[in-house]
């Protein structure tokens, strides 16, 4: 049945996730889930989503993504909170208490998806996830970009060899910064198409996730990075949303998975994009409109301002395929040397991917 109870979203939420805070300065911090919340609440009828505390995920599944060793490293470092896993990310004494929940409230959803209990779910989650790679850092990046970890790749396994739920599974990453965890992780499994929306790679971190970087041996083709340029407006990205929307009609997963990341909203603070709500409404609401899945799971990612008291409800508001009502903005528009750069790009991943889409 396709979204039973589409009327409603579930979100997955508790203070737990306040628990992870940093002792210093740092944009991934609890606040960001108080402005979260301050958007929903303000703009979305209280009929039309639900709050759902989450349960606490054994460290069993952990180990089904990341190594033992690398696990064994972040419970050590926990023992020593407040701690540095890298100059970008820390471990408070709350840390680990906080990413179980996080990775237990997308599991959670799973089974309320199974029960009849909705099909629609957002996990409003601390610390995020998509940066973490099977032993931390993925594809040589500097640090592991605030996550501990890779919450969306944990549930996407669980649905796939846990419970068996699908054969193929969508996860869509429209985070500003590239999946560079999540795609290593899955990088040689074909059941996965990874579409992951970015700024370019050379411009912003982790500096990877280019055109040619599509998978290895019998999941050739299935790892796909849309690249956007500094500066790149709505014009830009809508274009990019209807390449990939054809792609994913072709891969005919019955699942999709979100890493919902809101930094790319004009002005968030850490990107050089130009999106406004227009596009996080578009996104959602085609994929539930032309996709027509049977399960949604959201997970999020980054937004540290205005992305999440904005562009987030916008987002929730597609996937109850709802207006935008107050949220409508005047679309950005991208310069012409920006509109050229990103034909080049797309171009050039459509000649990477001809060999295996119909584009």
């Amino acid at each position: 049945m396709f979204l039973r109870a589409l009327a409603v979203i579930t979100i997955m939420y508790d203070e737990v996730y306040q628990k992870h805070s940093p002792w210093f300065s740092h944009p991934e911090n609890p606040r960001r889930l108080q402005i979260a919340l301050r958007g929903i609440q303000e703009n979305l009828p209280t009929r039309k989503y639900r709050i759902e505390k989450p349960d606490k995920a054994e460290w069993e599944l952990i180990e089904e993504v990341h190594v033992k060793g690398y696990v064994e490293y972040i419970k050590r470092l926990s023992d020593k909170a407040p701690a540095e896993v890298d100059p970008d990310t820390y471990i408070s004494k709350g840390t680990l208490d906080a990413a179980l929940h996080a990775i237990g409230g997308l599991i959670k959803s799973v089974h309320m998806y199974i029960h009849g209990k909705g099909s629609l779910f957002l996990g409003l989650v601390r610390p995020p996830g998509h940066h973490a790679g099977k032993a931390g850092k993925a594809f040589g990046a500097p640090t592991q970009g605030f996550c501990i970890f890779n919450n969306i790749a944990v549930a996407c396994k669980y649905l796939l060899d846990r419970v068996k739920l699908t054969k193929r599974i969508c996860i869509i990453d429209f985070d500003v910064h590239h999946g560079n965890g999540t795609q290593e992780i899955f990088i040689d499994d074909p059941r996965v198409l990874h579409i992951d929306f970015h700024q370019d790679p050379r411009t912003l971190y982790p500096g990877t996730g280019f055109p040619e970087d599509i998978g290895i041996g019998e999941a050739e083709g299935t790892k796909i990075n849309i690249i956007l340029p500094p500066l790149a407006g709505d014009d830009i990205y809508s274009d990019a949303i209807e390449f990939a929307i054809n792609i994913i009609e072709q891969f005919k997963p019955s699942v999709i998975l979100f890493s919902a990341g809101f930094d790319a909203y004009n002005n968030d603070g850490l990107s050089n994009l130009k999106i406004t709500t227009n596009i996080f409404h578009k996104l959602s609401y085609s994929i539930i409109k032309e996709l027509r899945p049977l399960l949604i799971i959201a997970s999020l990612e980054g937004g540290y301002s205005e992305g999440l008291r904005r562009g987030l409800p916008a987002y929730i508001k597609g996937l109850l395929l709802m207006d935008l009502g107050d949220l409508k903005e005047p679309s950005t528009r991208s310069f012409s040397r920006t509109i050229a750069r990103y034909r080049e790009s797309k171009e050039r991943l459509k000649r990477i991917l001809r060999d295996y889409w119909s584009i």
